[in-house]
């Protein structure tokens, strides 16, 4: 990435320097790889924060993203990163465009991180922007790192489906798997609510109501209800061979599951 970055330094007169620097800058990356996939990430941000934040190379390594990676000759190494984003989707909500790249520990407190390749996650613009520069040691807060964190196969993402005056209307919720511990469980209720992630949700989940509701009233009225539950469920198993916590796994589950809708509470949403 320094390499990429290499004909902004020297016109910069930072080359010499930042390269002095990069056995450093190896160093830290490798203790940032050995703390994530032993789950003490948080502890070793925590325990470099002060250091790091108050780094003299801080505005030069910060600058070197911005102008240089971004904006320069990295410009096809930051493409490659965002492009590992399976489908093109944001890591963290699943639903945006992938269209930027997130420092997981923010390149304000962490400059040595800045130029990190795993510290590099792809996210859509809101996410990355309210995340924000901000570093809590709080565990219980701790963003979920896409290419450390495992999330299991277990649903953890749910639907209510409800019926009211006028219509019906659906809510995502979370319900953390019994066997997770409380800071996991306590780290996912802070990323559903931090990333807004329900309110994305059933934004994604109208759209997908509204191109649902020929196909399943005519088979509703062709077929009958439990044949429409089963077409549900059908679709169900399918999105959640491809993620069991998928938005449209969570709402076909919960469609199939509402006696409300499969007897024709589609025509009213």
């Amino acid at each position: 990435m320094l390499n990429a970055c290499m004909r902004w330094l020297t016109k910069k007169e930072w080359d010499e320097l930042l390269q002095g620097r990069l056995p450093e800058l190896t160093e830290t990356q490798e203790r940032y790889r050995a703390a994530a996939d032993t789950g003490q990430l948080l502890a070793l941000l925590s325990s470099e924060i002060h250091a790091q934040s108050t780094d003299p190379d801080k505005y030069r390594l910060n600058a070197t993203y911005d102008k240089a990676f971004v904006g320069g000759g990295g410009r096809k190494l930051y493409n490659a990163i965002k492009a590992a984003a399976i489908h093109g989707a944001c890591t963290m909500c699943g639903v945006g465009e992938a269209s930027t790249l997130d420092h997981h520990a923010p390149k304000d407190s962490f400059p040595l991180l800045a130029l990190t390749p795993l510290n590099l996650v792809p996210a859509c613009v809101p996410c990355n922007q309210g995340k924000s520069k901000n570093f809590s040691t709080n565990a219980a807060e701790e963003p979920f790192h896409p290419y450390f964190d495992d999330l299991g196969t277990v649903r953890w993402l749910h639907v209510e489906v409800r019926h009211v005056d006028g219509g019906g209307a659906v809510e995502f919720f979370v319900r953390p798997p019994a066997d997770w511990s409380q800071i996991k469980a306590q780290r996912l209720a802070h990323h559903f609510t931090r990333h807004k992630l329900g309110t994305k949700y059933e934004f994604a989940a109208s759209r997908r109501l509204a191109t649902r509701r020929r196909k399943d009233t005519h088979l509703l009225e062709s077929s009958g209800p439990e044949v429409l539950r089963a077409a549900l469920i059908e679709d169900a198993d399918s999105c959640a061979a491809f993620d069991p916590n998928d938005w449209e796994t969570a709402l076909l589950y919960a469609l199939a599951d509402s006696d409300w809708y499969i007897n024709g509470g589609m025509k009213d949403i």
